[in-house]
């Protein structure tokens, strides 16, 4: 890694814990993949993977190098694709989103004349509030069979409880398809983020099968009490058990380690993944490490991703 990426890091707003940025190397931790064996599982599932048109790839890099974030996999389409299989990573999703109007349909375009390249990759589409939003995600499902959706409602600046998208959630409701959904307030708050946005959108579509991004930080315990009474809710773990504390002070993050247990069937693992200043072995290490059971591992890491994809 160059010098100028390592001084990045060191003027990140976000810290480390510990105070001191490794290595961006991805080598092989000892025993890495012996213990995705040794777990009884074939391999990782990432709910939480991106993938854009280059040039659009390009700007959201130079973004977060504006905010001081260094992109730790700044490679090659397929070369990110052969880092996810290094590091036992066999299925993952294509997650991508719109900023504005006439932007959706395109990304919906190319991921689905591209995902087939990206072996083990799970096609996720996206929409926007906008004229034909309801047609396109018709499309993408029942053409291109798409198995899920991602919205980001900071980037997006996105209102889940717009009612230009009501439609669209009640088929996607009514057909069972998830939705990864950026909601929560960290690293950055946005106009139409945090619980009080979400709360009455999941209770109007009390049944959608949602995946909240990031466990819904920097509100991890007030997402996290909505499992009980939706069964259907689940959040991602992209972010938050690392050392890179952009989602929430250590405290934060360690009080969400039993929930791990508790909820393990509505819990996924998800990387970020290119857009993360650390290795991608980091948050899987991260996962091992953790005081939870095998089996919680085992659902997380692998099995509800499967099951929720590949009944």
């Amino acid at each position: 890694m160059s010098a100028n990426v390592t001084d990045t890091r060191i003027s990140s707003p976000f810290p480390w814990r510990g105070g001191f940025f490794p290595p961006i190397l991805d080598d092989p931790i000892p025993g890495h993949l012996e213990k995705i064996s040794d777990l009884g599982i074939p391999h990782l599932f990432d709910i939480h993977t991106h993938f854009f048109p280059e040039t659009i790839m390009k700007l959201i890099w130079r973004w977060f190098d504006n905010a001081n974030w260094a992109i730790g996999y700044r490679l090659p389409e397929l070369e990110r694709v052969k880092r996810l299989h290094h590091n036992g990573i066999k299925q993952f999703t294509t997650l991508n989103y719109a900023h504005k109007k006439n932007m959706a349909k395109s990304l919906n375009d190319w991921t689905y004349n591209n995902y087939q390249n990206w072996q083990g990759a799970i096609p996720f589409g996206t929409f926007y509030p906008e004229e034909g939003v309801y047609s396109y995600v018709k499309e993408a499902v029942e053409v291109y069979g798409f198995l899920g959706f991602k919205l980001h409602c900071e980037v997006s600046k996105l209102n889940l409880n717009d009612p230009e998208l009501s439609d669209c959630f009640g088929y996607l409701e009514k057909k069972e398809i998830p939705i990864v959904i950026h909601t929560g307030t960290a690293p950055l708050p946005g106009e139409f983020t945090g619980i009080q946005f979400f709360k009455p959108f999941i209770q109007t579509y009390p049944k959608i099968h949602v995946i909240v991004a990031h466990m819904g930080a920097h509100e991890i315990s007030a997402y996290a009490s909505l499992l009980d009474d939706y069964q259907n809710l689940a959040l991602d773990t992209t972010m938050v058990f690392v050392d890179f504390l952009a989602t929430g002070k250590e405290t934060d993050v360690d009080a969400a380690i039993p929930l791990l247990e508790r909820y393990k069937d509505q819990i996924y693992f998800g990387s970020d993944f290119p857009n993360i200043p650390y290795n991608l072995n980091h948050p899987i290490s991260k996962i091992w490490d953790l005081p939870i059971s095998d089996k919680a591992k085992q659902k997380i890491l692998f099995e509800n991703g499967k099951n929720r994809f590949f009944k």
